[in-house]
């Protein structure tokens, strides 16, 4: 199980920025299960957040890319939303002191070396992905991005700056893991040539730009020693991984990358946003027991669910069983040290995976049998006063044939996981 991360301690990055060139700095902190990225204007007065997850108004019209959302607004996020994409931070809390990201030295290796010394811990849920059943296609003249389905995050890029400068047609695929980004992507630096710094100045762009955080391509002095010998095209795999990260969570598929620039990121991370929400079907409130009970024939003392908190079609589902004293199962196990049965976590997480079968307009009215449990693990007891989170996702779904896995939480800490497999029969068949 791949699981969500934050990290283990805040850490605080400082710097000017480069686009409006004004002092500022970064807290990153750990952040709960499921919350996500958020930023936070510490400087202005209520400290207004944007959630990324929440889908804020996103620009990347000129050479950055900036959020908003109510009175807040961050500019240039691209190499710190890289920076937590390429080292699998889920849930953050990044407190900005300031209108715009600190520039560091134009890369993501500040940020990369801040989190890294920090420590990252694994929070014990589940990572949410993004995945796509086909490919999806955004484009702008000879520009183009695809992202085709896929197991983990790869990214083949292509820049090509027509012979600008000398400099000739760059082309890197990488297989984006954490090891990966840091040895071979944090450091690219931005990057603009000569011929363009009088025009960005003229608009108000680049006041932070120096020599220590932006590399000059071309011009009568030449550019500095690169980082890499390919370093332009790696640049633009770093603000890819950062702008497709706002589409809302980890991206898993192959990107094929021609000529990138922020706005088209953006334009795939949106469609990439649109397609995650119009495949979920999210529950606008609570299913209480009464509604649980139309669904799957499980009654007291046997019915394991206290209520339906979250629910994407066909796919995902969470659960919650607050665990009382007055459990009947507490009377003979274990008396006097009241300890859930182990098989009684994996049948409410299976109750869980039959709720979200048996919703289904094909399996309404069946009944969802165990067909085999696999890999299940208990990690801590359960007792008395405990909440149990079941949090179960479809790895496979056929015509008869169901694969789950499932896991389950208190207070974020992991206690139980397992993989099962259901049939789905119709009653009048055991009759």
């Amino acid at each position: 199980m791949e699981q969500q991360q934050t990290l283990s301690r805040p850490a605080t990055i400082s710097s000017a920025g480069l686009m409006l060139g004004m002092p500022g700095s970064v807290t990153i902190r750990p952040a709960a299960v499921d919350a996500g990225i958020v930023l936070a204007r510490v400087d202005l007065e209520g400290d207004p957040e944007i959630h990324v997850s929440d889908a804020p108004d996103i620009s990347g019209q000129g050479r950055s890319t900036s959020l908003s959302a109510g009175d807040a607004a961050v500019q240039t996020v691209e190499h710190l939303m890289s920076a937590l994409a390429g080292l699998g931070v889920d849930n953050a809390r990044v407190e900005v002191d300031g209108p715009e990201i600190p520039a560091g030295d134009g890369s993501a290796a500040t940020f990369v070396e801040a989190i890294v010394s920090a420590g990252m811990e694994g929070q014990g849920a589940p990572r949410r992905h993004i995945d796509v059943p086909q490919p999806l296609v955004v484009e702008d003249g000879d520009r183009s991005l695809t992202v085709s389905p896929g197991d983990g995050l790869r990214v083949t890029c292509v820049f090509d700056a027509h012979g600008r400068d000398g400099v000739r047609t760059q082309v890197a695929t990488f297989d984006v893991d954490p090891d990966t980004y840091r040895a071979e992507i944090a450091s690219a630096r931005t990057f603009c040539f000569a011929d363009e710094v009088e025009a960005l100045r003229a608009a108000g762009l680049g006041k932070g730009a120096t020599s220590e955080n932006v590399l000059i391509i071309g011009g009568e002095a030449g550019h500095p020693p690169l980082r890499h010998a390919d370093e332009l095209v790696r640049h633009k795999v770093l603000d890819l991984i950062g702008d497709l990260y706002l589409a809302g969570a980890p991206l898993r598929g192959h990107v094929v990358a021609v000529r990138p620039q922020h706005a088209l990121n953006l334009k795939m991370a949106a469609a990439l946003r649109d397609q995650r929400a119009a495949a979920q079907h999210v529950l606008p409130v609570p299913l209480g027991p009464v509604d649980i009970e139309a669904i799957i024939p499980h009654r007291y003392p046997f019915l394991l669910l206290d209520r339906v908190v979250e629910m994407e079609s066909d796919r995902r589902i969470v659960a919650i069983k607050s665990v009382s004293f007055n459990e009947e199962f507490f009377r003979g196990h274990f008396p006097g040290h009241p300890v859930m049965p182990g098989v009684l976590i994996t049948e409410a997480m299976a109750q869980a995976g039959g709720v979200l079968l048996l919703r289904r307009e094909d399996f309404v009215g069946k009944l969802a049998y165990f067909g085999s449990i696999s890999d299940a693990k208990f990690r801590r007891p359960v007792v008395p006063g405990d909440q149990l989170r079941l949090e179960v996702e479809v790895l496979r779904l056929r015509r008869t044939v169901g694969k789950l896995r499932g896991v389950a939480t208190v207070e974020g800490d992991l206690v139980a996981e397992a993989e099962f497999s259901f049939a789905i029969v119709d009653p009048s068949a055991t009759a």
